[in-house]
């Protein structure tokens, strides 16, 4: 993901945590091909990455924290980058995803266009990311709760955020989701590195052992030329 220094500082137990997921249910919305080439923005340690690995052509995983690349799998290729400036020439990957890191990129917009630019005709995209509460006041409140866990967190992104730049850009909107995931707070201070008071005062916040958060998927269609 995004946002070397905290990434670089927790790469271990990042590393551990997205490689515990089941990405089963996200692979399927990538509807890989055994000719795509695939690239993952800000996609950390390869865990993604590994989960398609063999069905596809290729797989490419760029971060900007390389002590999160050093725990990518081997048959991946690794880069080191940001993902407002993709080191990629245009049309060259056919599957780009991102997963929970729009809200770790300073320019999601940017980071968006560029995401669209190296994108094949006929390629996907296939975003994941933490959704805001409708509420306002609520909203902000959990943006306190997200800086104090991690300083270096930048704003939750709306769903229809990225409609705007993709669409923009010639993608379709192909297919929308949100639903609510329930966290357990320790678990996830630790896997973020929080130090005391911090951690205590995100309990205080939450004031249960447990939260929910609501989350989206999309997947954006690039027309066949």
């Amino acid at each position: 993901m995004s946002g070397g220094s905290r990434f670089d500082r927790t790469a271990e137990r990042y590393a551990a945590h997205a490689a515990g997921r089941d990405w089963t249910s996200f692979v399927a919305w990538c509807e890989c091909r055994p000719a795509d080439r695939v690239l993952d923005v800000a996609g950390g340690p390869g865990a993604l990455a590994a989960a398609v690995l063999g069905s596809v052509a290729s797989v490419t995983v760029l971060d900007a924290a390389p002590a999160l690349l050093a725990y990518a799998p081997e048959g991946i290729e690794r880069v080191e980058g940001r993902a407002e400036q993709l080191p990629f020439p245009a049309a060259a990957f056919d599957l780009v995803t991102c997963v929970n890191s729009l809200h770790h990129i300073a320019r999601p917009a940017r980071a968006l266009d560029e995401m669209a630019r190296v994108l094949a005709p006929g390629g996907r995209i296939v975003l994941e990311d933490f959704a805001p509460d409708p509420d306002p006041r609520r909203a902000r409140r959990w943006e306190e709760i997200e800086r104090l866990r991690d300083p270096e967190h930048g704003r939750l992104i709306s769903p229809g955020d990225p409609r705007g730049p993709l669409q923009a850009a010639g993608l379709h909107l192909d297919s929308e989701e949100t639903w609510l995931r329930t966290s357990r707070v320790d678990r996830w201070l630790a896997v973020a590195g929080t130090t005391e008071p911090a951690a205590g005062r995100v309990r205080q916040m939450i004031g249960a052992p447990e939260f929910e958060v609501r989350v989206w998927r999309a997947r954006y269609r690039r027309p066949p030329d």
